[in-house]
């Protein structure tokens, strides 16, 4: 999923006490609420009380303005009106396209904080705005104006996530030369089931995208990490290894200096990877049957003991 930058700037622009902008999925664009929509499909931008452009204007004047016309200012948004004389009193002193500026700034960086938390990748405009007669400004993703970004993820924001999840499964399926039956409501209710019961996932974002992600489990105060994901195409960025370190300190607050963690056998990425953050101790193995017409195709050996896989 992706949108314009400028788009969800516009829409918090306009978000007032009786106005609400959601994101619809399917079509990728921002719309008011429509009753006739599934609330499944929508994702709702900030509203007017979470935008708060009342507390922005007491910033505005406290790190903006000084003097009378900070005086001024304090004393006009008191009471009811207080927008009306707000702007009044920005005339007067010649202080308008300072507010718009700043609300803007704020406005942005509001935008930008609702498309992280989503997973929404967002485009900005390739070059500053002019009106003129020349084409329309060309949106591109933005090349690392932001940098990498933790996002704590509960079900309000897990939709997203779910399709790394499947991507996850499927790649671990591989290992095995499988072919799962997991799609994307799949990991929805699973995502939903593990975070009932606890478990701790976050994402790292680029540009609002979802890049990878991490899940954690805790047992009786042992921290077992249950997956790491990282987008093949953003990979070798040092981002496992900061879904790994974030990881290391949530075990940290329940007093381990260590994770635990099942790794295939035949995972030639993680092994090594773990292996250069440390991870190169044996903990336990895991050991069964074979199912009913399964005929593991490798083998691997521990000590003096060989097993199938």
């Amino acid at each position: 999923m992706e949108i314009k930058l400028e788009e969800v700037i516009e829409a918090i622009d306009n978000t007032d006490a009786n106005t609400q902008f959601f994101y619809y999925i399917p079509e990728e664009r921002i719309i008011e609420r429509d009753d006739s929509i599934k609330e499944k499909y929508l994702i709702p931008l900030p509203t007017h009380k979470e935008i708060d452009d009342y507390a922005t204007m007491k910033m505005f004047i406290e790190e903006k303005t000084d003097g009378e016309a900070q005086e001024w200012l304090r004393e006009c948004i008191r009471g009811a009106g207080a927008f009306r004389r707000f702007r009044s009193t920005l005339e007067r002193f010649g202080l308008s396209e300072d507010w718009l500026e700043y609300r803007s700034s704020i406005h942005e960086g509001i935008a930008l904080d609702w498309c992280e938390y989503y997973g929404i990748e967002y485009l900005e405009d390739s070059a500053p705005y002019q009106k003129t007669e020349e084409p329309a400004p060309v949106f591109t993703k933005t090349e690392k104006k932001h940098s990498f970004r933790f996002v704590d993820i509960n079900e309000d924001n897990l939709y997203n996530l779910a399709y790394l999840a499947v991507d996850f499964r499927k790649t671990l399926s591989s290992l095995k030369n499988q072919k799962p039956s997991y799609d994307v409501d799949d990991a929805i209710e699973e995502l939903r089931e593990d975070l009932r019961m606890g478990d701790r996932y976050f994402a790292v974002t680029d540009n609002g995208r979802y890049v990878g992600y991490a899940s954690c489990r805790i047992q009786n105060d042992v921290v077992w990490l249950s997956s790491l994901y990282v987008r093949p195409e953003n990979r070798r960025k040092g981002i496992g290894k900061l879904l790994l370190e974030k990881a290391e300190a949530i075990a940290e607050e329940y007093g381990n200096d260590t994770l635990y963690m099942y790794v295939h056998p035949n995972n030639e990425l993680m092994i090594p990877f773990l292996a250069s953050q440390g991870y190169d101790v044996l903990n336990l193995i895991e050991i069964r049957k074979a199912h009913r017409e399964e005929e593991p195709s490798s083998t691997y050996s521990i000590g003096d003991h060989t097993y199938k896989y």
